[in-house]
């Protein structure tokens, strides 16, 4: 096999091979009322003005500790690495 054919192959198949997550899986690591209180609300509406949003103010409105805190680490890696 040529050196070409074969990287063409290995680029090709590696979009498929990172498809292979088991959503359910990864959304059932996370706790959802956790997740929920690690949300400022009304940072997040700031966020919004008409139909554009501030992305920063939207990420800022996230407690990142509590929401880091909101999933089970070891189901997320499960989910990930699933075959």
């Amino acid at each position: 096999m040529k050196p070409v054919t074969l990287v063409l192959t290995i680029a090709l198949s590696l979009p498929t091979m990172a498809l292979a997550v088991d959503f359910g899986e990864l959304s059932e690591s996370v706790d959802k009322e956790k997740a929920s209180a690690s949300v400022d609300r009304e940072k997040l509406v700031g966020s919004v003005d008409g139909t554009s949003v501030d992305y920063r103010k939207a990420y800022d409105s996230v407690d990142k500790s509590q929401a880091a805190d909101s999933v089970d680490v070891e189901k997320a890696k499960e989910a990930l690495l699933a075959d």
